[in-house]
């Protein structure tokens, strides 16, 4: 895969703080920002179960997400634009891991509740009532106003995350 587009990627995945997840339920559309952290294959993220956006995935087989870099700039705007499957995570060695790595993306949560915040694994079930999902992304597009790269290109992640961005 192309530098360029190696580097844009990595810098999306790791500087981004906000993922968009899009829902719909009975012809009703739902979006909701949540923080998220990349590992393996996919897009993490705590919720609460009773959410609109949990609760409407469990009736879909597809969701949408979108991880953009905004800019006051049009040519400086690149993201990724995905379909895929929600699942909800509950495997303890996983969200170990994964709270280590969502906790070093937002420090600031280290500084507002401590270091237990890295090894009780209901810490987030506990204090926000929220659950951790992950996004599992099987049709990625890359938009990109820069010029740099094609406008739109599809991609895999997986073979980005084999190539160690």
């Amino acid at each position: 895969m192309d530098k360029t587009i190696q580097n844009k990627l990595k810098q999306l995945l790791n500087q981004v703080m906000v993922m968009t997840i899009a829902v719909s339920n009975n012809n009703i559309p739902w979006s909701t920002p949540v923080y998220f952290v990349f590992h393996g294959h996919g897009f993490y993220f705590f919720s609460n179960e009773n959410s609109r956006h949990i609760r409407y995935s469990e009736n879909m087989k597809k969701v949408s997400a979108s991880v953009f870099k905004d800019s006051n700039k049009m040519d400086a705007i690149h993201g990724l634009q995905m379909s895929g499957t929600l699942g909800q995570i509950s495997d303890t060695k996983e969200t170990l891991v994964i709270v280590k790595k969502y906790v070093t993306k937002f420090n600031f949560l280290i500084k507002i509740f401590g270091r237990k915040i890295l090894t009780d694994q209901n810490f987030f079930l506990k204090t926000f009532k929220s659950r951790l999902y992950c996004f599992y992304p099987d049709v990625v597009f890359l938009s990109d106003n820069s010029g740099t790269t094609t406008k739109r290109l599809k991609i895999s992640l997986t073979r980005v995350f084999n190539e160690n961005i």
